[in-house]
């Protein structure tokens, strides 16, 4: 089986660096020796550069490996450090094809003997150092040391002054698309039925408190002020603070301890079928939008806008989105494929007038500077599941296709996610569950495809795990044989701790699925109501079913507040930095919807 492994590990803990043979354009090339087998070896020290294409180096990595002949050049493995990549081949010491070439034309019809073991070829694009210069001489070049490898600088600020932020906002919103109303098919800008405002307008100074005009005070008089004196102050009611709201009593019931929650609509009317929801700031308006992939295409809410308008941003069925630092990553498309968007510039382009027709910019672009591109080796994906290990700050991104598991790994100096793995596993189908867990001193996460009920009380989940730092356990058992009930959920709380649902009963889990001994909290609440999804907000947890939602504390067993409207059917949309919730009227399914976003009540203060 083939598959790309690229690992995250120190490549110094294997090899010992000997010398530097030759450098070129795209790196450098050292002569190592492998600290367990005492062979020796050429490790070539790519650096890597965000516009660089990774996925032509994956492929060539995957071409070499997969070759595998006494005469052609061995494949050791890759790391991934810092700002560059180290690929670990056999180490050829009969210098260079290029300098030797022209005694290969006397070799040819001569019963001469060539020199024995590998040659390089330097005159081809594919070789095993491709675009490296590595001299004859290179047995008399010095030591590297160990240390005497540089870290990698970090990236060069990009400053820009207040006035240039504030003149990018005013373009923004200047640039009213007016054209995308004319457009019938497909949607492409969308205006809520009541305009609700998200937030309230900031209005200039001068316009907010009308007594800042001295003619506006009850006391102004028109005479000439004497210049000696100092001007007249409002009166003191004018300037009085409002007090703040007063703690409630220490006797007060333990139900009320946790503020009020409560959804708040920011979109009434919604034409769309919306599957997946996400968050995203503007880098240069700090404006906060409201990311929603639909069946229609990837739409964008700006949260601070006075009118709450959808708009389009890329067409094409969407099931899945997540942002990472400015890159909207998602499964769009017929055959859904995950994809890469650079936000900044695809909400640039979608609010420029004369996009009238929805293009692929994929297609009008060279894949170099595309604002959206496809990931390879990711078409048919079926679900993708995000996890951060903290421990080594690092974000894992993993894809499940029909037959196999893709993992891609967050670099930021490329700003992108490149593959790590990718193995061939057959996945059970329905794909109810497909979740990684992140696990203490292991390299890469596990992927959980199913759960059901546990052997015992102590043991109350069963988890069935894809361990993706192990390349044997892959023979053990197929994902066919993992079965999972109708209505399950996963999500990982803390380094220890998992939220789960089977069907109508949430348990707090470790990572092994048996029960955490708590003094506070319980581990496990079954509702009488036919719960769809669960979500842990501030320490409490939040049920949504069909009709409605209900908030339980600590104490699981206590109901903090519930909302329950037989007229309507309530669904989650997602719960990825921002809760949001869609309503529907239950005698109008395929009609309009409300779109709604959870906030605490905790900053509001009653008015006399």
């Amino acid at each position: 089986m083939d598959f790309l492994d690229i690992s995250t590990r120190n490549p110094q803990d294997d090899f010992e660096i000997l010398l530097r043979i030759g450098g070129g354009t795209y790196g450098e090339v050292y002569k190592a020796r492998n600290k367990q087998s005492g062979d020796l070896a050429a490790i070539k020290l790519i650096k890597m550069e965000p516009e660089d294409d990774f996925s032509v180096i994956q492929q060539e990595i995957v071409m070499v490996k997969s070759c595998k002949h006494s005469n052609i050049v061995a494949y050791y493995g890759s790391y991934i450090r810092a700002n560059k990549l180290w690929i670990c081949m056999e180490y050829c010491g009969g210098g260079s094809l290029q300098d030797i070439y022209h005694v290969q034309c006397q070799w040819v019809g001569s019963p001469d003997t060539p020199p024995k073991g590998p040659v390089r070829d330097d005159s081809t694009d594919s070789d095993d150092y491709d675009d490296v210069e590595i001299p004859a001489s290179h047995f008399t070049s010095s030591t590297l040391p160990v240390g005497d490898i540089p870290p990698p600088l970090p990236p060069k600020p990009k400053i820009r002054s207040s006035s240039e932020e504030s003149m990018a906002g005013d373009d923004d919103r200047s640039k009213a698309p007016s054209l995308y109303a004319l457009a019938p098919a497909p949607l492409l800008r969308t205006s809520s039925g009541t305009h609700t405002h998200s937030r309230p307008v900031p209005r200039p100074r001068s316009v907010r408190n009308v007594n800042s005009d001295p003619s506006t005070f009850s006391g102004f008089r028109s005479d000439p002020v004497d210049p000696q004196q100092p001007p007249q102050l409002p009166p003191k009611k004018d300037r009085r603070r409002r007090q703040p709201a007063k703690e409630p009593p220490e006797s007060a019931s333990p139900l009320q301890k946790k503020p009020p929650i409560f959804f708040k609509k920011v979109f009434h009317g919604c034409p769309l079928r919306i599957n997946c929801s996400t968050t995203w700031d503007h880098p240069t308006t700090k404006e906060h939008h409201l990311i929603l992939g639909a069946d229609e295409g990837i739409f964008t809410l700006n949260l601070n806008s006075s009118e709450a308008t959808i708009e389009l941003l890329f067409p094409g069925k969407c099931t899945w989105v997540y942002t990472i630092s400015g890159v909207l990553m998602s499964i769009s498309g017929k055959s859904s494929q995950l994809h890469s968007h650079s936000l900044k510039e695809l909400y640039e382009q979608a609010r420029k007038e004369h996009r009238v027709v929805a293009l692929p910019t994929h297609r009008l672009l060279p894949r170099k500077f595309a604002i959206s591109t496809k990931i390879p080796e990711t078409k048919g994906c079926r679900a993708c599941s995000v996890a951060h290990n903290s421990q080594r700050s690092c974000v894992f991104l993993c894809c499940a296709l029909d037959a196999s598991v893709v993992l891609l790994q967050w670099y930021e100096p490329m700003h992108k996610f490149m593959l790590i793995k990718h193995f061939d596993f057959p996945l059970p189908t329905p794909l109810r569950l497909f979740e990684m867990v992140v696990v203490p001193e292991q390299e890469y996460p596990l992927v959980c495809i199913a759960v059901s009920r546990g052997p015992s009380a102590s043991q109350p989940v069963h988890m069935e795990n894809i361990n993706l730092n192990s390349n044997t356990s892959w023979f053990t058992s197929t994902g066919l044989e993992a079965q999972s009930a109708d209505r399950v959920q996963l999500n990982q709380l803390d380094n220890n701790t998992l939220l789960v649902l089977i069907e109508n009963t949430a348990h707090l889990v470790n990572l092994e699925g048996a029960v955490k001994s708590h003094r506070k909290v319980h581990t496990e609440i079954s509702f009488t109501l036919e719960v769809d999804a669960v979500v842990y907000f501030e320490e409490t947890l939040l049920a949504i079913w069909k009709h409605g939602w209900q908030r339980r504390g600590e104490v699981l067993s206590e109901i903090l507040q519930e909302i329950t409207d037989h007229r309507k059917t309530f669904r989650l949309i997602g719960s990825d930095r921002m809760v949001v919730l869609e309503t529907r009227q239950c005698e109008d399914q395929s009609g309009m919807c409300n779109l709604y976003i959870l906030e605490i009540a905790e900053n509001f203060v009653l008015m006399p």
